[in-house]
């Protein structure tokens, strides 16, 4: 009996702890269960937050995708071409507050509002417009019927009825109508005939006949219209010997290539006198325009000693014993091509000087007697002149290379460049408005609008801004830095109504050059670029004053070749012969031979854009009358 209660108490402790042992696992279960739940809440919210995460990012990107396209819409209308700056959308603008209205430049906007330039500004339309309309009304008189020009050649042409046609006809005139044509060029052989005499009964006097035509070289068997069109083909459209010779194979004639250049080196060599006073007519000015490029040299072996030290300073190295001229089998070399250009109202001249190096050696030898201002870019040669030359020469420095640096640096500091860009186009703005007055009157211009514009520059460059961007190393940096170091130069043109702005100019000129190079590929021999550079000063200035380069050449090396072989005081640098050689003056002299066209093409061209800019200033006007 107790041995059985004993395991009765026994089973029910058992079941007392299963028991609870079982609610301790509902208790555990129930704790799960809410576990569960707490984590599934928690999941649902993770889930939420992904997705509006998803959508904040989605919308981001968009917004940012909007942001780039409403920057370049505003870069493009800060300083972007013109065409560029105006969208063609008629939807409203992005910014209204800098929206700029009626396509108004910027630039132009705050410069030159006064009464008296309103005016100027209002009869330069006029007159504009009235050139327009004259010229519109004269296109649509002649209609087909357009006229040619009168020193053309008339061939008549008759087309009349037969015979049996008119028979029993009245004639009552003529229907003359002209159309142009084109005859290919053609090349034909001359023969010379010289007639000679000899006296009756006097064979001791001797044969006399009239004397042979003048020739580039004394036994010359060509022509100078033959010359004037192998240079004027080289120099001025840039055509190299072997496409030389093609061209004159469709006329007939296949030259080797040494004849070409032959009569290349006879020209170089008679024309020395004219380049020589041109030479000295731009440097006897104050004002002169620089700017140097490069060109392949083939050295073909003849290198001096002198020039061989030169390379070898340049690249640095030591001659090997037993070996002088090892120079000499690098089979060309870099050289350069400098310009020195007058201005248009002093010496509209463009002479070219070759070189081995780019040492300030040769700028300094070129010009040792040289009083005056030199305009050109920030290089080492023209920046520290006015030290080497202890201040006989001026340095004013180009505000294009200037601005220049900042276009470059945009994608870096939009802003503060945009800023910088938006004064730079103020000044030339003034430039525009200065290029119809004369030198005094455009240097007051310069002092009244120019001046504060610069002031401004200068607060521009102190402010925090520009201080913590411009960082030494960077684009923004090297650009800051540009226009602090330059900036006593850059200022030159102020003070001076007949100093530029900048050297575009002898940038536009150079240009061809860098054509030619392309084309020309080297300059053939260290002797030969002397000469050639010569030959192209004297084209270039052709094409300067809008010339018809071969007529102007085959008169110029005529008359040198004459004079030369004749008469060589012709040639003195006083001679009133040798002067009236100058592409200016033979301008003169030769109305015919002159592009009408092309400088009628520029007029225009210049006059469309003083008159856009006069209308800018015009309705720049209107808006701050209406806003005061």
């Amino acid at each position: 009996m107790d041995e059985t209660l004993s395991q009765l108490r026994e089973m029910q402790t058992t079941i007392d702890t299963l028991t609870r042992q079982a609610e301790q696992r509902e208790l555990e279960y129930a704790a799960l269960l809410d576990a569960t739940k707490v984590l599934q809440d928690d999941r649902d919210r993770l889930v939420d937050l992904q997705q509006q995460s998803r959508d904040t990012i989605k919308a981001q990107q968009q917004q940012i995708e909007e942001l780039e396209v409403a920057n370049k819409v505003l870069t493009n209308r800060l300083w972007g071409r013109r065409s560029e700056r105006r969208t063609g959308s008629e939807s409203p603008p992005l910014f209204p507050d800098l929206e700029p209205q009626d396509d108004v430049d910027p630039g132009v906007t705050v410069a030159g509002l006064d009464d008296a330039q309103a005016k100027i500004d209002e009869q330069l339309i006029k007159d504009w417009e009235a050139r327009r309309r004259k010229a519109k009304e004269r296109r649509q008189q002649q209609g087909r019927n357009e006229t040619f020009p009168e020193h053309l050649e008339r061939r008549d042409r008759l087309f009349d009825l037969s015979d049996e046609e008119k028979e029993g006809m009245r004639y009552l005139g003529d229907s003359i109508t002209e159309r142009l044509r084109f005859e290919p060029p053609k090349t034909y052989v001359e023969r010379i005939i010289r007639c000679k005499y000899v006296v009756e009964g006097k064979p001791e006097v001797g044969v006399f006949a009239a004397p042979a035509p003048i020739a580039i070289v004394e036994g010359c068997r060509y022509d100078f219209d033959v010359i004037a069109a192998i240079l004027a083909q080289k120099f001025a459209f840039h055509q190299p010997t072997y496409r030389q010779q093609d061209w004159f194979a469709q006329c007939g004639w296949f030259p080797s290539r040494s004849t070409i250049n032959d009569l290349i080196n006879y020209s170089a060599d008679v024309s020395v006198p004219l380049f020589e006073l041109m030479d000295a007519c731009v440097l006897g000015q104050r004002i002169v325009h620089i700017d140097e490029t490069t060109g392949l040299l083939l050295t073909r072996g003849s290198l001096d000693a002198e020039q061989e030290a030169i390379l070898r300073k340049r690249r640095k190295s030591k001659p090997p014993d037993g070996e002088p001229h090892e120079m000499n089998t690098q089979g060309s070399v870099t050289s350069y091509a400098w310009l020195f250009a007058g201005l248009d109202d002093l010496a509209p001249y463009n002479c070219f000087h070759w070189s081995l190096t780019r040492s300030h050696g040769f700028v300094d030898a070129r010009l040792a007697s040289y009083r005056g201002t030199v305009v050109a870019d920030a290089y080492e040669a023209y920046a520290h002149i006015e030290e080497r030359s202890d201040g006989r020469i001026v340095h004013a420095s180009c505000n294009a290379h200037a601005r220049r640096e900042f276009v470059k640096a945009e994608a870096y500091e939009p802003i503060l460049c945009a800023e910088l860009l938006a004064l730079y186009r103020r000044l030339y703005a003034i430039e525009e408005r200065g290029k119809l007055l004369d030198v005094d009157a455009r240097r007051k211009l310069r002092q009244s609008d120019a001046v504060p514009v610069w002031k401004e520059i200068e607060k521009w460059l102190e402010s925090e801004s520009v201080r913590k961007a411009a960082l030494p190393s960077s684009r923004f940096g090297k650009a800051v830095g540009y226009l602090r170091n330059q900036w006593v130069s850059l200022q030159r043109y102020l003070s001076d109504g007949l100093l530029p702005i900048d050297n575009n100019q002898a940038e536009q000129i150079i240009r061809p050059f860098t054509v030619g190079r392309n084309n020309w590929l080297f300059l053939g021999h260290p002797r030969a670029a002397k000469g050639r550079l010569q030959l192209l000063s004297i084209v270039s200035s052709a094409h300067r004053h809008n010339l018809i380069v071969e007529d102007y050449l085959t008169d110029v090396l005529q008359k040198l070749a004459y004079a030369t072989q004749r008469n060589p005081s012709l040639l003195d640098r006083d001679s009133e012969y040798l002067s009236d050689l100058l592409p200016d003056r033979w301008a003169s002299a030769h109305p015919t031979s002159i592009r009408i066209g092309r400088r009628a093409e520029k007029t225009d061209r210049a006059d469309a854009k003083r008159v856009r800019r006069a209308r800018q200033r015009i309705h720049a006007r209107a808006q701050q009358i209406a806003s005061a």
